[in-house]
């Protein structure tokens, strides 16, 4: 009777068939562990989790010292995803997880799950973490050498972010901290910042470029480019022809470093001619295209005969006059 009574305690100390299929182990639920969280530890989904544990409800927290069991079926494994970085998102009035998340580009059940949320229930002045790809990031992010980056002054408005911000300017948010020596993510309303946008891609949408069609250059000569227009290497001597119709608005040589020179200012734009040996036009003057206002002088500091030539708007950002040359 007694062996019998052993046998059958004994068995009773066995596990289930079924527990002993599915369980690998168990896990001892610890504070602020959640269903999700256990389910990523072990590279599981949540629906094999509950599979094994039948009495768990998905819509219910789980107990701190809970016993879950594992099962040996997880999810196949995946590639490794790239390292990742977060971004530290302080609450405000009107956010929702979904609203967050469109600011930041992400999905916001990334943003729920790396914050551990157990709903999606957040609070005014809660602090949230923002997962951002470094790979991603390494891919927008460039570094662009001196000259070929324009800083564009910006001041913070109420809910702007530096991923806002960048989003509005087409830039990546890094290269705005890097460029206002930023040393966390939070700005403050009202603070003026440096926004670095390409210089081509902020000719292209902040520069109202107005429509110039040239059909020659003042002068026939070797062109040569340069930061600020185009120095056009001929005889001293000849002549410089206005390459529009306009008014002259400038005649003298008040700027040693452009010596004599004529400013024309025509239907949306302006055309500097400088180097003069002789200034044929004075102020006030009205032009017409293709008539002499100078002749060729030399270039300071040369010794060689040239003249430079530049095209600017009205509000003086300067332009690449050959990228408006016709043919002659």
């Amino acid at each position: 009777m007694n062996l019998l009574l052993v046998l059958i305690f004994a068995i009773s100390l066995l596990p289930t068939e079924g527990n002993a299929a599915k369980c690998r182990l168990y896990h001892k639920v610890k504070p602020g562990e959640s269903l999700w969280s256990v389910a990523d530890r072990y590279n599981m989904y949540i629906e094999d989790i509950l599979r094994a544990n039948p009495k768990l409800d998905k819509k219910k927290f789980l107990r701190v010292g809970q016993r879950l069991c594992i099962p040996y079926k997880g999810r196949s494994p995946q590639k490794k995803s790239s390292p990742t970085n977060y971004t530290i998102y302080v609450v405000k009035r009107g956010d929702s997880l979904k609203e967050i998340a469109q600011k930041f580009g992400v999905n916001w059940r990334d943003i729920k799950a790396a914050n551990r949320l157990r709903s999606n229930t957040i609070f005014v002045g809660q602090k949230l973490k923002i997962p951002t790809s470094e790979e991603k990031s390494a891919e927008t992010s460039k570094t662009y050498r001196r000259g070929e980056v324009v800083y564009i002054k910006y001041r913070v408005r109420r809910g702007d972010s530096l991923q806002r911000i960048a989003q509005k300017f087409g830039v990546n948010w890094r290269d705005i901290k890097a460029a206002n020596r930023l040393r966390s993510d939070v700005i403050r309303v009202g603070q003026l910042i440096k926004v670095p946008v390409p210089k081509k891609a902020f000719e292209r949408k902040y520069i109202d470029k107005p429509k110039i069609d040239i059909a020659f250059l003042p002068v026939d000569g070797k062109v040569e480019e340069g930061s600020r227009g185009v120095d056009i290497y001929a005889s001293c001597g000849e002549k410089v022809r206005a390459v529009d119709s306009g008014k002259v608005i400038y005649s003298g040589d008040d700027l040693s470093t452009y010596g004599n020179m004529v400013i024309v200012e025509h239907a949306g734009y302006l055309s500097i001619y400088a180097y003069n040996m002789q200034n044929l036009v004075d102020r006030g003057d009205n032009v017409a295209k293709g008539e002499v206002i100078g002749k060729v002088g030399l270039k300071p500091g040369s010794g060689k005969c040239a003249l430079h030539f530049e095209v600017r708007t009205k509000d003086g950002a300067v332009l690449n006059p050959l990228e408006y040359l016709g043919k002659k």
